[in-house]
C-alpha cells in the first residue's frame, strides 16, 4: 500500500494539483486539513480529508480513522490535541482508541517519530515550513506487511529531503514545547 500525505495546502491549489498529479496510482490520498477548500472542490477528490483550524466548521471531519494492511490509522489536523505542547494528547486517544498510526499537519514542520510503538507522521505543509530550508514537503508512506517506510519529499522539485531537514523540524518542536511552557 502507498500513501501520499499532505496538510496545510492554504488554497495553494496548483501545487495541490502538482503534486496529486504527480502521484496517479497511490492507493489513499491523505489530506491532513487547512485547505481552505471546500469539500466538494475538485482539487480533493482522491483524498480523505480532515478539518483544519483554517478550515470552515462544518466542512469536514475533525478525525478519520480508517484500515490499512493490519494498522488502524488516524487522520488528524493536530491542533485539537495541542499537538505544539508534545504528542501525550495524541498518544492517549491512539492508546484509548486502538490506533496504531496517526497522520496529522498543523505544525508546518515534516516529523515522525515512534513513541509507544505509536507511528506518528506530520508531512509538514506543502506550501512553506518553519525552518531554515524553506520549501514545503509531503511525505510518502509505503506499507507492507509489517514494514512501514515513510519518505519527505520537496513539493516543487520532488525531490527527497534530506535528514538535516527531519532533524531540524525535531530542534524546532522542542523549542515550541519549550516556549509554550515558558521555559
Amino acid at each position: 500500500m502507498q500513501l501520499l500525505i499532505i496538510s496545510d495546502t492554504h488554497l495553494q491549489n496548483d501545487l495541490l494539483k502538482k503534486i496529486t498529479d504527480h502521484y496517479p496510482n497511490m492507493d489513499y490520498y491523505i489530506h491532513c486539513g487547512d485547505s481552505s477548500l471546500e469539500k466538494n472542490n475538485p482539487h480533493l477528490n482522491k483524498y480523505l480529508v480532515v478539518k483544519g483550524n483554517h478550515d470552515k466548521p462544518g466542512v469536514f471531519d475533525t478525525n478519520i480513522v480508517f484500515k490499512v494492511e493490519n494498522y488502524n490509522c488516524l487522520i488528524t489536523h493536530g491542533n485539537n490535541f495541542n499537538i505544539y505542547h508534545g504528542n501525550e494528547e495524541l498518544i492517549s486517544y491512539m492508546k484509548k482508541n486502538n490506533l496504531d498510526i496517526a497522520f496529522h499537519g498543523h505544525t508546518h514542520v515534516p516529523a515522525y517519530n515512534i513513541v509507544d510503538n505509536k507511528l506518528i507522521i506530520n508531512p509538514g505543509s506543502v506550501m512553506i515550513n518553519r525552518g531554515s530550508y524553506g520549501f514545503g514537503t509531503y511525505a510518502i508512506v509505503k506499507i507492507v506487511n509489517s514494514y512501514i517506510d515513510v519518505k519527505f519529499y520537496h513539493s516543487i522539485t520532488f525531490e527527497e529531503c534530506s535528514k538535516k531537514v527531519l532533524e531540524e523540524g525535531i530542534l524546532m518542536l522542542e523549542e515550541f514545547k519549550k516556549i509554550l511552557k515558558g521555559l
